[in-house]
């Protein structure tokens, strides 16, 4: 009997949840064969069988946690692996075990009165309350922890469509709530909003939970500044859609964002403070030989952001075709770890949304973000009379401990003259 246990995920990635099993237990697979889809903070990802055999069991349902050596299937009629023969921690095997036997949990009825948690910042001590919420379970080894260390069940959040609290949404609760205290930032509870009500919830997904706690992370860390510029894109358009066809036939697509990729890299060039990072440990600002522009795309799943690896080095219709490429694969659930990382600063688009004006958050530990908002035909005085221009709104967030005002204005000046005069691309 051979056991496969759940490969690394990548770098800084402690765990995934199951979206899709694509085997059942009697079938006979290849080796490289795709066996689940776990999906993670940053992508989701196919994990192949390491060798043929016929399926014994699949350990794992949709849905659960898994960390880096959880097994999730069994295999007969196939030599071992070095996997199969590493032993198995006697924590992880005891938490994967109550986990397998959801039916002997008991189902604990929602009490006459529930015990509401003090705040953290209230008070060090944690009101201890082990009933649940009505349907909801929780494994023997979530109870034993939460009783352990003080935590308060009924305030569990679960992270993914189930009613089940595992041991791991216990850890990652008091996780959460360490942070809170080191940071000196207090929970609150929500009313019962049944009394007004029928109400419904959703668990946010990975990609969405792993955006919350990176903006509150950036948004806590980085003192924030905003400027606005209106850009005279009416030449640009133009030319835009005199070689879109051209492109088009090449694979891509001539998006304002694609020209603005190529842009905002040459305006890094000469301006590296936008492209670098401060590290406040050291009080030292880390200047990057290389320019990778993320570009953020909107999904199903939440918000994420593929980036392009040195656009400064690549013309624009080279860039047109690989943001078609990767922003294909971002909705497609086929984007690799790869993309996502690296990237040393971001442009969001919501043109094509509609909005009028936006102010992004930096993402951490970039110093610099451009947002973009939806272009309008607007008089412009030219030449002695009004004239109809069509007017890009553009902002530049930035970090503003190691970033001035000054600084900025010429940063998103310089993006300004670069769109409404190609010919200095070439300077």
């Amino acid at each position: 009997m051979i056991e496969f246990k759940l490969p690394s995920l990548g770098e800084g990635i402690e765990k995934g949840t199951i979206i899709s099993i694509l085997v059942k237990e009697g079938d006979t697979i290849e080796a490289e064969q795709s066996l689940i889809e776990v999906e993670t903070d940053k992508v989701v990802v196919e994990v192949p069988a390491e060798q043929g055999g016929v399926i014994a069991s699949v350990l794992v349902a949709i849905g659960d946690e898994i960390g880096e050596g959880t097994p999730f299937l069994k295999l007969t009629g196939g030599g071992d692996t070095s996997a199969a023969k590493e032993p198995i921690k006697e924590e992880k095997h005891v938490a994967k075990k109550e986990e397998l036997k959801p039916k002997e949990e008991p189902v604990i009825e929602e009490p006459a009165k529930v015990a509401v948690a003090a705040p953290v910042v209230a008070s060090p001590k944690i009101e201890i309350q082990t009933e649940l919420k009505k349907g909801y379970r929780a494994s023997p080894l979530a109870r034993k922890m939460a009783k352990e260390i003080g935590i308060n069940l009924a305030n569990v959040p679960l992270t993914r469509e189930t009613k089940r609290i595992s041991l791991q949404d216990v850890k990652d609760f008091a996780k959460q709530l360490n942070e809170g205290r080191a940071k000196g930032i207090g929970t609150t509870n929500l009313p019962d909003f049944t009394k007004w009500g029928s109400i419904s919830k959703k668990p946010l997904s990975g990609i969405s939970q792993a955006t919350s706690k990176n903006m509150s992370g950036s948004w806590s860390v980085i003192p924030h500044a905003w400027l606005q510029e209106k850009v005279d894109i009416t030449k640009l358009e133009a030319k835009r859609q005199e070689h879109k066809i051209a492109i088009k036939e090449k694979g891509g697509a001539l998006t304002i964002t694609s020209i603005l990729v190529k842009v905002v890299a040459k305006a890094l060039e000469n301006y590296p403070i936008f492209n670098c990072s401060y590290d406040t440990n050291t009080n030292e600002i880390i200047y990057k030989d290389f320019i990778n522009v993320g570009v953020a795309v909107d999904t199903d799943r939440g918000l994420l952001v593929p980036g392009l690896k040195s656009p400064n080095t690549k013309s624009i219709s080279q860039i047109a075709m690989e943001l078609t490429d990767v922003s294909t694969k971002v909705k497609q659930k086929k984007v690799s770890k790869e993309d996502l990382e690296g990237i040393t600063f971001t442009i969001s688009n919501l043109g094509g949304i509609g909005t009028t004006a936006i102010f992004p958050l930096v993402a951490f530990p970039q110093v610099a973000i451009l947002g973009v908002a939806a272009s309008a035909t607007e008089p412009v005085w030219v030449d002695g009379e009004f004239k109809p221009r069509l007017l890009m709104p553009i902002t530049i967030g930035f970090d503003h401990r190691i970033i001035n005002g000054a600084d900025a204005a010429r940063f998103i000046k310089h993006i300004k003259e670069l769109l409404e005069d190609w010919f200095l691309l070439s300077l």
